[in-house]
């Protein structure tokens, strides 16, 4: 199965935490990294194969409140990995 990548976005700290917790526990999926992208937003990313991504992000929205937003992006480009500095990029730092 091919590796994806999952976003998780809310305008709470704590509720990315949680969610992040949901998805952690319901799918084999890693915590790649944790962003402040202005102002109280929140973005989680996080890597597996495509499947278990998207068991985590389904997990990651239950019971989670209406501001938090997730995406799934399946075989990314690794020019767009590289502008993000994600996993498999030359800049990724593990």
């Amino acid at each position: 199965m091919a590796q994806a990548l999952g976003i998780i976005e809310c305008d709470c700290y704590s509720d990315v935490v949680a969610a992040a917790d949901r998805a952690d526990k319901a799918a084999d999926v890693r915590l790649v990294r944790q962003e402040q992208i202005g102002g109280h937003q929140v973005a989680l990313i996080i890597e597996g194969n495509s499947d278990e991504v998207t068991r985590a992000l389904d997990a990651a929205s239950q019971g989670a409140p209406s501001t938090l937003k997730t995406t799934l992006v399946t075989n990314a480009d690794p020019k767009v990995v590289s502008v993000f500095d994600l996993p498999g990029s030359r800049f990724w730092r593990k």
